[in-house]
């Protein structure tokens, strides 16, 4: 947790973290021993009764008068303040403990060096920001305006059910959709044998498609029930996640070349339909 720091003579002391440093260097310290060191920095100047410091660094635990003695023998070994005259804890006979050593203002080079470090971490959080809404929420150019062909890529179809999945909707579907696409005209193709690339070295589509600058991504799903196959195709933004276009149909399942074959026409000119119809508006 966040605290306030103290420095005295050599060393600092970070209340927050219960951490002592002598010249920057850690200086081990028992808890109990840093909670006594934070409770007498806090009174600085003050004499605080044996009573007081009991209270204030065993509140739940009943502690004799040696165990405080021993704690501030500890103390005083980590500060090296055990000759005759006290530097930072001086004892009150009879009375408690006060802590000496006046508070010392930060370097001005470890100011600055903070401030620097400051002024980076907000510099790499602001890019950081920019970078998660140019990725994230930021439309396509597509996506704001249907004046420009899309570039978009083709991304496997999943397909469930029966064995027109382990023939028509791999990579035969994919290459015959490209080719629909491609003969309209209505957008600018990344080739499928791309896509595999990015797909065989397990790099997330999302990320593919903004390396690739591509503006939307048209991918789907088929499922084979009984003799037909359902196919669904969506063509979303790269950018927002907005679903531009989507649509579903069925198909003959018998003949897997002719089903991957009415797929991708079918598929190829619903797409279009849409991105013409949006050029007209």
């Amino acid at each position: 947790m966040p605290g306030r720091i103290h420095r005295f003579g050599p060393f600092t002391f970070d209340s927050g973290q219960r951490q002592l440093r002598r010249n920057g260097e850690p200086v081990p310290l028992m808890p109990k021993t840093a909670d006594l060191l934070d409770a007498l920095l806090e009174r600085r100047g003050e004499v605080v009764s044996k009573g007081e410091l009991m209270k204030m660094v065993w509140p739940d635990t009943q502690v004799e008068e040696i165990g405080l003695a021993r704690n501030i023998s500890l103390l005083r070994k980590a500060l090296g303040d055990e000759g005759a005259e006290s530097r930072y804890i001086e004892t009150i006979p009879k009375r408690g403990y006060r802590f000496l050593a006046e508070e010392q203002p930060a370097d001005p080079a470890q100011v600055r060096r903070a401030a620097r470090r400051l002024l980076l971490a907000a510099a790499v959080l602001a890019a950081a920001g920019l970078f998660v809404y140019w990725q994230f929420y930021r439309p396509s150019r597509y996506a704001i305006s249907a004046l420009d062909a899309p570039r978009l890529a083709v991304i496997p179809f999943d397909c469930s059910g029966g064995p027109l999945c382990a023939s028509a909707f791999a990579r035969p579907f994919e290459d015959l959709l490209a080719a629909e696409l491609l003969g309209s005209g209505a957008v600018r193709l990344v080739s499928p044998s791309t896509v595999h690339r990015y797909a065989d070295n397990r790099i997330p589509t999302a990320l593919m498609a903004r390396l690739l600058g591509l503006d939307a991504t048209l991918e789907g799903s088929v499922t084979v029930f009984g003799t037909q196959a359902r196919v669904v195709a969506r063509l979303g933004d790269v950018h927002s996640g907005r679903l531009i276009w989507s649509e579903s149909f069925d198909v003959p399942a018998a003949d897997p070349a002719a089903a991957q074959q009415e797929a991708a026409r079918r598929v190829a000119a619903g797409l279009t339909a849409a991105l013409q119809a949006r050029v007209g508006d």
